[in-house]
């Protein structure tokens, strides 16, 4: 049985090559979706926009700092752009990535990633663990499969992060 993410980007690019549309010498990267590694083209923020519908995208303790961005929502679901409204992801005070690491919140693909599921995330500052600032940024990242991502002309964002601190 075909996962949701997978027929979802498997639409995606029919529908990109049926209307001809590439996206041919973009900067690609990987992102998290509810467990599950997504693809996207970065291009950047957005000027002078500091908020679009209800999309949400969050770095966890920076622009791809640590790990790779995790995504609230994807092509086919309700609320999904590609405009994207910035949350910024930190430990909360007094709080260690010991603390999120015994949480029942920390993905199961760490030390890839530390968090892979938005509710996971929203959790885990309902707990006290994280802080999520909102800096009023908007990014345009629309999201494509890993064959659009892999291919020719593209170039994709490094996979390599550094090893999370104690706090971020």
């Amino acid at each position: 049985m075909m996962s949701k993410i997978k027929m979802t980007l498997l639409f995606l690019v029919a529908s990109f090559v049926a209307t001809g549309s590439v996206f041919a010498g973009k900067t690609t990267v990987n992102g998290w979706y509810e467990g599950e590694e997504i693809y996207y083209i970065d291009q950047g923020l957005e000027e002078g926009v500091t908020a679009r519908g209800e999309n949400d995208i969050f770095l966890i303790g920076g622009n791809r700092r640590y790990q790779a961005q995790v995504v609230e929502f994807i092509p086919g679901e309700s609320g999904y752009s590609p405009h994207w409204n910035v949350n910024v992801v930190h430990t909360a005070e007094g709080v260690t990535l010991d603390d999120i690491l015994a949480s029942p919140y920390a993905s199961e693909h760490y030390p890839e990633a530390l968090f892979d599921d938005v509710e996971d995330i929203l959790d885990a500052e309902y707990a006290g663990l994280v802080t999520i600032e909102r800096p009023g940024l908007v990014v345009l990242c629309p999201i494509i499969s890993e064959q659009g991502a892999d291919a020719p002309g593209h170039m994709q964002a490094s996979e390599m992060f550094p090893p999370f601190p104690e706090t971020f």
